[in-house]
């Protein structure tokens, strides 16, 4: 190998870790515990947020669909919030039926992937909380 190709190979795996650790934020700043508390069939999606998220200045966007479906829905009185919560009551009216939330976070213009739900059925909740 020639001192240039040495060179070049060695420039390579210094900067490289630079850049994939660039991914890594994206992922420190996703909503962690992304959950549905029930009381009563009053429904809320509940988070708490990333690593990166320590401050305030984060904003969340909350989407929800019921199961089976393949378009999710924008929850636009949760469309870039401050808080750790979204109620969802209305949306979750079916109470026999299987919804999934997910949020997402953007700081200073950088976006998280998706964190969702696991599969929560209203009346399901309520009957292990009796």
């Amino acid at each position: 190998m020639t001192p240039k190709c040495c060179f070049l190979g060695f420039l390579l795996s210094v900067l490289l870790p630079g850049v994939v650790e660039t991914q890594p934020a994206n992922e420190s700043l996703k909503p962690q515990r992304v959950h549905f508390q029930s009381r009563n069939f009053h429904n809320i999606l509940r988070w708490q947020p990333g690593q990166a998220c320590l401050g305030n200045n984060s904003i969340y966007f909350v989407q929800y669909k019921m199961y089976g479906e393949r378009q999710w829905k924008n929850k636009e009185t949760c469309w870039g919030i401050r808080e750790f919560f979204c109620d969802l009551t209305n949306e979750t009216s079916d109470i026999w039926e299987p919804y999934y939330g997910r949020v997402k976070t953007a700081l200073a213009g950088v976006h998280s992937g998706w964190t969702m739900t696991q599969r929560f059925i209203p009346w399901w909740e309520r009957a292990k909380g009796v």
